[in-house]
């Protein structure tokens, strides 16, 4: 889906109006440090594309205020004039800084590399344009830098957080607040090979393992160094961290089976042989937490120390940061709009 980008802050276009005008006349003229019109082709062409971002997201197109959006160029406009009079630069640098940091950003979260050209071509089909994209980039930058430099009194207010906004938060979003069912494990581990007769020799070698280990006879911790063939974990005496009974992403690499093995076996047992989607495993169960709300004072997850409350309290405050940074940006507007002269032709 096609994004629209502006340098302003969203604007929640609403109601409805007849769009005609004159053909060729002007929708607006803008002088800050000089005369540039607006054309009703631009203006036409900018409604156009936020019909269609509209009709895309299930809104109706007819929602979409073309003296709205009119408003928005006449802000931008004043935006690049105001910079380039007060001495903001962006640089082809800075904007392939910005580009390159998209790229690393998508791949770290999607989890997979990409070329310089399949990222292009994401840009492409996504904005529709590498061009067009990086000018978006370039404004983007442009009103970020302009906004810090008049407003910086604005950006580094001290933003505060009460107890009283935490607790309230969190009363209203206590469900949100959910630990899923929990356990921690260790495992030896024999993948799968391609010769069968060799994954059933591997299988009968961790059955006699696991009767060992439930004997007495052989420690699991000792197994693990003998046996496991998993390199991450052998040297952690087989612990392989937390498993969530809400991860499909690993149950579709584990199989049914191991999830069902690892959530029934109790705590500080070793199970029997387990046959996943990968191999065979011998599981020891070293700790295991039951679903429930959590309360202001709980950790978020069993593998990080932030606590509920931590979590809410930043998230509140960067909520306020970001309120205070659309303010300031419609504070420099609105004094751009007072040392401008805007004339709106358009009705």
């Amino acid at each position: 889906m096609k994004r629209r980008f502006s340098v302003l802050a969203v604007i929640l276009l609403i109601g409805t109006m007849a769009f005609a005008a004159t053909i060729g006349a002007p929708a607006a003229t803008v002088r800050l440090t000089k005369t540039t019109p607006i054309s009703m082709a631009n203006l036409e062409a900018e409604v156009a594309q936020y019909k269609a971002s509209a009709a895309e997201q299930g809104e109706d197109p007819e929602s979409v205020d073309p003296l709205q959006v009119l408003n928005l160029l006449i802000n931008n406009e004043l935006f690049r004039q105001g910079a380039a009079r007060d001495g903001v630069k962006i640089t082809d640098a800075m904007v392939d800084s910005a580009y390159d940091s998209q790229k690393a950003n998508l791949e770290a979260s999607s989890g997979q590399a990409f070329t310089d050209a399949q990222f292009d071509q994401i840009i492409t089909n996504n904005f529709g344009s590498v061009e067009a994209y990086r000018k978006a980039i370039q404004e983007q930058l442009m009103v970020d830098s302009y906004v810090r430099m008049k407003k910086a009194d604005m950006l580094s207010a001290k933003v505060q957080v009460s107890d009283a906004e935490v607790s309230s938060f969190y009363r209203k979003n206590k469900t949100r607040f959910v630990s899923p069912e929990t356990v921690k494990l260790s495992h030896i581990y024999i993948p799968f090979t391609n010769d069968s007769q060799k994954d059933s020799q591997n299988k009968t070698l961790l059955e006699r393992v696991a009767r060992d280990i439930k004997s007495g006879s052989l420690s699991f911790e000792k197994a693990v160094v003998q046996y496991s063939q998993d390199t991450q974990s052998k040297n952690k005496a087989g612990d392989i961290g937390w498993l969530t009974m809400d991860n499909t992403e690993a149950l579709a690499g584990l199989g049914d089976a191991f999830f069902d093995v690892a959530f029934t076996t109790d705590v500080g047992s070793v199970s029997d042989v387990v046959t996943s989607n990968t191999g065979y495993h011998i599981l020891k169960i070293l700790a295991y937490n039951d679903t429930k709300i959590l309360q202001l004072e709980d950790q978020i997850s069993p593998t990080t120390s932030t606590t509920v409350e931590q979590y809410i309290r930043s998230e509140l405050a960067a909520a306020k940061q970001q309120s205070n940074y659309y303010a300031a940006i419609n504070s420099l507007v609105d004094d751009l709009r007072k040392s401008a002269t805007v004339n709106i032709l358009y009705k």
